[in-house]
């Protein structure tokens, strides 16, 4: 995958047709669109309070492409879910994944995560974590799926999961074949 070139069309399991593809600066409103209509649903997954149009903004001017990548999943020239690289280094990256309420369950994280999985290869990431709720059952059965494997299970601070717990899973991304084919 070059970085330069990330565009896929996707089918969903509906039907409906989706690309994905790297963010750009005008997809600003977009992404704020995204992020402040999220269900309560969605948001007890990530965090227990609202995401602001400022928040949003600053997360944005952080993708560089070099430390901070961004992929986007639009429909209807709506921004529907983001998928997040950070590196930590050379040689490891986190990754997160939103997709907005309309859109799950339809095999879009499922195939956001391959293309995670496909860009952290390409800038030459090795090892790959993600964090999860324990209660996330969906996500985690996609990086089960995928070959991620539970590391850590983690004790949340009562303000941040209302004593949720949390897994820290990881995956040696030369471990698995070259391609997952989106």
């Amino acid at each position: 995958m070059d970085t330069k070139k990330i565009y896929k069309k996707l089918k969903l399991t509906t039907g409906k047709e989706v690309i994905l593809r790297k963010t750009r600066k005008e997809d600003l409103q977009k992404l704020v669109d995204m992020y402040t209509t999220l269900s309560e649903e969605t948001l007890m997954f990530l965090r227990p309070y609202r995401f602001t149009p400022t928040e949003v903004r600053e997360m944005q001017e952080r993708v560089d492409w070099k430390r901070v990548f961004s992929l986007v999943a639009e429909n209807s020239d709506k921004i529907i879910a983001e998928a997040r690289l950070i590196r930590y280094s050379d040689s490891a990256a986190e990754f997160g994944i939103i997709v907005h309420d309309d859109y799950r369950n339809m095999k879009l994280g499922q195939n956001l995560v391959k293309m995670i999985i496909e860009l952290a290869r390409d800038v030459g990431v090795r090892r790959l974590i993600a964090f999860c709720t324990i209660d996330n059952k969906i996500a985690l059965h996609i990086y089960k799926k995928l070959g991620f494997n539970v590391e850590k299970r983690l004790k949340a601070e009562k303000s941040v999961f209302d004593e949720k717990g949390f897994v820290r899973l990881a995956i040696d991304i030369r471990s698995i074949s070259n391609q997952y084919p989106v």
